[in-house]
C-alpha cells in the first residue's frame, strides 16, 4: 500500500509518456490522479508559508536599513526610507533562493490543479519533465553511437535478386523504409516485407527483403533505390 502511494506521487510528477511506461511495467494500477490532487493540495498549502517567510525576510532587511538610517548624520525622511526598505526586502525575497523555490512549488501546484480540473489528467513537473527529456536524448545518442559502431564504415548497398523480389544489404538503417512505402528500383516497384541484421566480416549489414508490388496497388509514398556500383545476381539466404 505504501509502495503504491509513493509510486502514485512519483507518477504524478512524471510527463505523460514516462507515466505510461511506468504503468506498463507494473502489474497493478498506480493511483496517479488521487496522488496528484494530494500533491497539489500540499503545494498550494505552502502559500501561507511563502507569505510569512517573505514578511520575515522583508522585516530583516527593513531592520538593517533602519539601523543604517539612524547611524547617518543627516538621516532622510524616516517613513519614506522604511517603506522603501520594506519594498526592497520583498523584492529581494522574491528573487532569493528560498523565495524562488517556494514560488516554483506553488505555481506548479496551481498548474497541476488547473490540469486536473480541465482534463482529469495529471500534469508532469517541469523540472522532472526536462530531466526525463535529457535522459531520453542521452539514451538515444548512446544507442545511435553503439549502432554505428556495430554497422561499421559506410559501404555501398548491395542488391541481390531472389526470384520473387530483392534482397538489399545496407551498411546503414533506412528509417524511411517501411511496409507502407513503395520502393522503386530499375523501373520496378517493391514493398518491404522483412528486415534483420546480418554479420558482414567484422561489421553488420541491415538486410531488407523486398517483394514486387501487386499491379494496381496504391502507391502512398515512393522511395527510389539507386543502382549500386556492385550488385550480385545471386542472392544469399533470404530473410
Amino acid at each position: 500500500m505504501i509502495r503504491r502511494g509513493l509510486l502514485g506521487f512519483w507518477s504524478a510528477l512524471l510527463p505523460a509518456s514516462e507515466r505510461e511506461r511506468l504503468q506498463a511495467r507494473l502489474a497493478y494500477d498506480v493511483p496517479t490522479v488521487p496522488a496528484s490532487w494530494a500533491l497539489a493540495t500540499v503545494q498550494l498549502g505552502l502559500i501561507p508559508v511563502w507569505a510569512l517567510v517573505g514578511l520575515s525576510f522583508a522585516n530583516s532587511v527593513a531592520g538593517l536599513q533602519a539601523e543604517a538610517i539612524l547611524a547617518t548624520e543627516v538621516p532622510p525622511l524616516f517613513i519614506e526610507a522604511m517603506l522603501g526598505s520594506v519594498g526592497l526586502g520583498l523584492l529581494a525575497y522574491l528573487i532569493s533562493p528560498p523565495g524562488l523555490v517556494l514560488e516554483y512549488v506553488i505555481i506548479t501546484g496551481a498548474v497541476r490543479v488547473a490540469g486536473l480540473v480541465a482534463s482529469d489528467r495529471p500534469t508532469g513537473d517541469p523540472l522532472v519533465t526536462l530531466l526525463a527529456w535529457l535522459k531520453r536524448l542521452a539514451g538515444a545518442e548512446i544507442h545511435q553511437q553503439r549502432r554505428l559502431r556495430a554497422l561499421g564504415p559506410l559501404r555501398p548497398d548491395k542488391v541481390h535478386p531472389d526470384g520473387r523480389g530483392l534482397l538489399v544489404l545496407s551498411s546503414r538503417d533506412k528509417p524511411d523504409w517501411n511496409e507502407r512505402v513503395t520502393i522503386e528500383y530499375e523501373g520496378a516497384f517493391y514493398r518491404l516485407v522483412g528486415q534483420e541484421d546480418r554479420p558482414h566480416d567484422r561489421w553488420v549489414d541491415v538486410a531488407y527483403l523486398l517483394r514486387r508490388q501487386k499491379p494496381g496497388e496504391l502507391i502512398r509514398s515512393l522511395v527510389k533505390l539507386e543502382t549500386p556500383p556492385e550488385s550480385s545476381p545471386e542472392a544469399p539466404d533470404t530473410v
